[in-house]
């Protein structure tokens, strides 16, 4: 079972404000009860009233989404949104960002090149990582620098996932790479 992410910060925040669930509660215009039922993780709230309260806290709204998307997640599909490694890869991306700089594995000419930078690029997720580390996955799949760019860019910053996710995820990228 996952934890209630959403309910430890609604939780949290109205033990912060030192509010009761009722006041907490008119602070968002839903009611006490409603309140109880998020903190206890019976009931989740609107993506629209969670991105206020998340946002009230200081979460990021990408982190809240994904906190709100994997919270929606049956058990077994919620490994692959990693909050942590979310979190980890937004701030990276801030800096990468604030640099101006974001690998373009697109622009080099060999395979052995793109294989090289993408080793050392730290940024990505471990799933990605751990997928382009794998020996077959450059001998059967041959992907391109533009296909990792779009692996990245698309799939990277839904968190970790994992090597199998990440292969299927450029099976989809070949197939639709005519749509980008």
């Amino acid at each position: 079972m996952m934890k209630n992410y959403l309910g430890d910060v609604v939780y949290q925040s109205r033990l912060k404000d030192k509010l009761t669930q009722d006041q907490y509660g008119a602070k968002y215009n839903v009611s006490g009860p409603a309140i109880f039922k998020f903190e206890k993780g019976y009931v989740k709230p609107s993506l629209d009233l969670w991105l206020k309260m998340a946002s009230d806290t200081g979460i990021s709204e990408r982190r809240s989404v994904l906190i709100w998307v994997k919270s929606k997640l049956p058990d077994n599909y919620q490994e692959y949104i990693e909050l942590q490694s979310s979190a980890v890869t937004e701030s990276q991306a801030q800096n990468m960002k604030k640099k101006g700089r974001k690998a373009n594995y697109a622009r080099f000419e060999s395979r052995e090149q793109v294989r090289v930078a993408v080793d050392k690029d730290k940024t990505l997720p471990k799933g990605l990582r751990d997928l382009f580390n794998d020996d077959e996955l450059w001998a059967l799949y041959k992907p391109s620098g533009a296909e990792i760019n779009l692996l990245r860019d698309i799939f990277g910053s839904l968190g970790r996932g994992n090597k199998t996710a990440y292969r299927e995820a450029l099976r989809l990228v070949r197939e639709f790479a005519h749509s980008f």
